[in-house]
């Protein structure tokens, strides 16, 4: 195990704390667009798996499927998504973007990229990269660890400490 790490410069310190910038600043920046940012990523989640049930997206964002049904609904009231019985479960409804979808999901990949962009500035394009390759092998390992170890042997290892 390398050196310990102070606090503010920890694995899971910098991971939090630039989430919860990133959040905050970009639910400031979808307001602009009488948009909240669960409803940007709800569009962009939807037209990145067409056909997405309604309780993977949930998994996916992270959120209750109750709320994530609340949000889906407001959507659907805006005419942006459809919800289609799922063939395969009775109970369930597969997601799909409509037509009327696609001039708020282009504002939406826009303005994405316009926040992305002002978040890396200062960076390199290797920089970039490389932070990408960085952020996608830590997700590779922490998948790993969830599927090697239970959540029992965590809390008992870690209180061990």
């Amino acid at each position: 195990m390398g050196p310990l790490v102070p606090e503010q410069e920890s694995l899971g310190f910098l991971l939090s704390d630039n989430l919860r910038l990133t959040r905050r600043i970009a639910s400031r920046y979808f307001e602009q667009y009488q948009l909240t940012l669960s409803q940007a990523k709800a569009l962009l989640g939807v037209r990145r798996w067409q056909g997405i049930r309604q309780v993977d997206l949930a998994d996916c964002m992270d959120i209750q499927p109750i709320s994530l049904a609340r949000l889906l609904d407001q959507l659907a009231e805006n005419g942006w998504i459809e919800r289609r019985p799922d063939p395969k479960d009775r109970r369930a409804f597969q997601l799909y973007l409509t037509p009327a979808a696609a001039p708020i999901v282009k504002m939406i990949t826009t303005a994405s990229a316009e926040f992305q962009q002002k978040a890396l500035a200062g960076l390199t394009a290797e920089q970039q990269q490389a932070l990408f390759a960085g952020l996608n092998q830590v997700r590779e390992n922490l998948t790993a660890l969830g599927k090697n170890v239970s959540e029992s042997k965590v809390v008992s290892e870690v209180s061990e400490k």
